[in-house]
């Protein structure tokens, strides 16, 4: 989804043997009767990935917001854990996860085949598709095809990008944020950009000098990623994010947040 790391392997390692683990070596992979022994539930995810996953409050830095942030809650809420967020660099996600310094990772990660060799899922709690966006009153651009040896920004490492990587012809522009395509993409380095929708819909749908170009496509699924050693953990999600589909409370986050559409009925 977001935040590409430009860290090295080395780098990369030396955070996770600091982060979140007792002793010298690394962090105890917890299902759930540790987890619910020590009636925290951590999440780790990605705030600096920013809107409208997770987030800090405009109006309050000490508030944390965004839908992820309701669906984790509510998830703690019902099995009746509290939730203890803990900052991971996007990149550096799944990695932490497998070697245990949280129990659970949901910040837009879209499921894919190599990441279901490294992680279980749960089942997904949104459907997700690409939206790509262009400078108000373009008219020569109105898809991918268009887009052919034309500059489009997009996120490094997202599913966006291996899109505009599959797709060919196109010099594809690879950033660390969610912000600054859009932003290029006004002044003119930028001929269009690719984002997953709930980037696109809070960033880019209220700017002025911005425009949707052709209706989303490439659909994929986000899920929440835990430990192939946790399965007891993944059933418990599972058991609580069908409840929230069933009774309507996924629904209520996601059209709060502007992000529910008629894809999501399929959940």
């Amino acid at each position: 989804m977001r935040l590409a790391s430009a860290l090295g392997f080395l780098l990369i390692v030396g955070l996770f043997s600091g982060c979140g683990s007792t002793g010298d070596g690394p962090a105890d992979v917890r299902d759930m009767a540790a987890i619910r022994a020590s009636g925290v539930l951590r999440w780790g995810a990605d705030e600096a990935g920013g809107a409208p996953y997770e987030f800090r409050n405009p109006k309050n830095p000490d508030e944390r917001i965004g839908f992820e942030v309701e669906i984790a809650e509510e998830i703690g809420r019902r099995l009746g854990l509290r939730i203890e967020f803990v900052q991971t660099n996007w990149a550096q996600l799944l990695p932490a996860l497998e070697i245990g310094n949280f129990d659970m990772a949901m910040s837009g990660i879209e499921v894919t085949p190599d990441r279901k060799a490294s992680v279980d899922f749960t089942r997904p709690y949104y459907i997700f598709a690409q939206q790509l966006v262009v400078r108000a009153g373009e008219t020569g651009i109105k898809n991918l095809d268009d887009c052919r040896g034309r500059k489009v920004g997009t996120l490094g490492a997202s599913a966006a990008e291996r899109v505009l990587q599959a797709h060919g012809g196109i010099e594809v522009l690879p950033y660390e944020d969610n912000v600054t395509p859009y932003q290029d993409l006004e002044i003119g380095r930028l001929d269009a950009v690719l984002l997953d929708l709930p980037i696109a819909v809070y960033h880019a749908k209220p700017n002025a000098k911005l425009q949707f170009s052709g209706a989303p496509f490439a659909e994929g699924e986000y899920a929440i990623a835990v430990n192939k050693r946790s399965a007891g953990l993944r059933d418990e999600l599972d058991r609580v994010l069908g409840e929230m589909i069933k009774d309507g409370t996924l629904e209520k986050i996601l059209t709060k947040w502007e992000l529910w559409n008629d894809s999501q009925g399929r959940l």
